[in-house]
């Protein structure tokens, strides 16, 4: 045995002190940075559920669960409040209840007190939480684990976050719901968002604060709400400038007069998520309220919650196709006999479309479309080298169409869910012209020593046929998210034209803004 004397027995004592205190912050300081880690998944993971994109937020949750194991955080709140994540997806999304209640069995069991966000409840989530609730109390299976945990892991996801107005002056599941508030699930892009909640004076609040992150901010910001006068309401907005991506986040606090955490509505690692955008424009465009929320007891809608959505779009395109009719400016030969010119041409050049429309539905654009071509090409025919007195430019010079206009009325249908690429179809129909640019000879084909049309240059003439005035057709193609707000718009449209016969198929490409 190494006997320590007692001149160097204190710097022993000391030196193991020094040793156990830096391990022991430089382990706060790793779990600190999991708690981290597993909040920006879940922010995540609520990010892609908003989007319908169920898929991805499974995946990311799994992540944050398995970086709560590595980092012996089974046990922590913000693992618990992972797992009510995870169920919610499984009951909500992919109508897996058993599997779903499981996961709310695993949060209770470290959180007695845990309950799901208001913003993603409806009656499949309550009932499968309140049975997953029951079936812990039954067993007996929560009973202690919430003082243990707050005892051997006091830090909650919000410590994690810089910018909080406060920490809770008493363990976070006594801090209670006491703050009355209507989540906001959906905004227009771009927009304040006004936020209310009702404080009740009991609390003796002496500052109510509202946090929110712009989406792709790592921190919150905060502001103090002001009181309205003669009630219990507190009132603030989220700025503009905040509300510009695909969602905001969002809570409120209320605090004492030393900042101390009396009640909250959301929490950092579980805020108000707002989804802003516009309602079902394919390509991704979130719909105001995702159905998850619509049933959601109470809740009455938000800012933007009712809105209309406008279709704003310009598309650039060409066709063409089968005509059969009488060419504009050569209507008759040097003979007097009249032309037809039936077969397959081009609506030579192209063509701008601009159109405006209405969101009836989740789904059913209404819409005018206008169709304004351009027409190059065609020959000017002399008409003094004209014989035919049927012919309308004898004695002078006619010259060829350049341009055709046409208005349609569009309904379109977008298919399925709104995604990253959205199909759709449409109908349409309305009144105007299509013009074929068509090529005619000017010698006689049956006999090319005998002149056919004098006026026309010796290599023959380009004429057009037109098509209409009556127009309508099928068409369909595909939206590409480019933001929240702008697409990529490709499509294909059919056009039948009668009494003048033609049926014209064109190509477009254009952007679309929603609002």
């Amino acid at each position: 045995m190494i006997l320590i004397s007692k001149r160097y027995r204190h710097v022993v004592l000391l030196t193991i002190f020094s040793a156990a205190v830096t391990w022991g912050s430089r382990a706060d300081a790793e779990d600190a940075e999991s708690v981290q880690k597993v909040v920006e998944l879940n922010k995540k993971a609520l990010a892609a559920y908003a989007n319908l994109d169920v898929e991805e937020a499974i995946n990311l949750l799994k992540q944050a669960l398995e970086t709560c194991r590595t980092a012996q955080l089974d046990d922590h709140l913000v693992a618990a409040r992972t797992h009510v994540h995870m169920g919610v997806v499984l009951v909500a999304g992919l109508k897996q209840r058993d599997q779903g209640m499981e996961e709310f069995k695993k949060a209770l069991q470290v959180d007695p007190t845990i309950k799901v966000t208001k913003g993603m409840l409806n009656p499949e989530v309550q009932s499968a939480f309140a049975e997953a609730a029951m079936d812990v109390s039954e067993g007996g299976e929560g009973e202690g684990t919430a003082p243990a945990t707050a005892e051997t892991k006091p830090q909650s996801a919000e410590s994690a976050q810089p910018a909080e107005p406060a920490q809770p002056a008493q363990p976070a599941s006594s801090v209670g719901s006491a703050i009355v508030h209507t989540a906001v699930t959906a905004s227009a892009v771009g927009q304040p968002i006004v936020i209310q909640a009702e404080v009740p004076a009991s609390l003796a609040a002496e500052r109510v604060v509202l946090a929110y992150r712009p989406d792709g901010a790592s921190d919150f910001v905060t502001r103090e709400m002001d009181a309205v006068e003669g009630s219990d309401a507190y009132q603030s907005q989220i700025p503009a400038e905040a509300t510009s991506g695909a969602s905001v986040a969002y809570y409120i606090q209320a605090q004492d007069g030393q900042g101390q955490l009396l009640a909250q509505n959301g929490e950092a690692a579980d805020p108000h998520i707002v989804n802003l955008g516009a309602k079902a424009a394919g390509g991704g465009i979130i719909n105001g309220v995702t159905e998850n929320e619509t049933s959601n007891e109470g809740e009455e809608g938000g800012e933007g919650g009712e809105g209309a959505s406008y279709w704003f779009a310009l598309a650039l395109g060409s066709g063409g196709g089968y005509h059969s009719g009488t060419p504009e400016a050569n209507r008759t030969n040097d003979s007097g006999v009249a032309l037809k010119d039936s077969g397959i041409a081009g609506a030579l050049a192209f063509h701008i479309s601009p159109e405006i429309g209405y969101f009836v539905s989740d789904s059913l654009l209404l819409s005018l479309q206008g169709r304004f071509q351009i027409v190059t090409g065609g020959s000017q025919i002399n008409g003094s080298a004209v014989t035919s007195s049927k012919d309308a430019c004898k004695g002078g010079v006619c010259h060829p169409a350049i341009y055709a206009l046409a208005g349609l009325a569009k309904l379109t249908w977008f298919i399925g869910e709104p995604k990253k690429v959205t199909p759709f179809v449409s109908l349409a129909a309305g009144a105007g012209q299509i013009r074929h640019v068509v090529s005619l000879p000017s010698k006689d084909p049956a006999n090319p020593s005998k002149p056919y049309l004098l006026g026309c240059p010796s290599s023959g003439c380009v004429d057009t046929v037109v098509g209409g005035p009556v127009l309508f057709g099928p068409g369909g193609g595909i939206t590409v998210e480019l933001s929240d707000s702008f697409l990529i718009v490709a499509s294909t449209n059919v056009l039948v034209g009668v009494p003048h016969t033609m049926v014209n198929v064109d190509l477009n490409v254009g952007l679309a803004y929603v609002r």
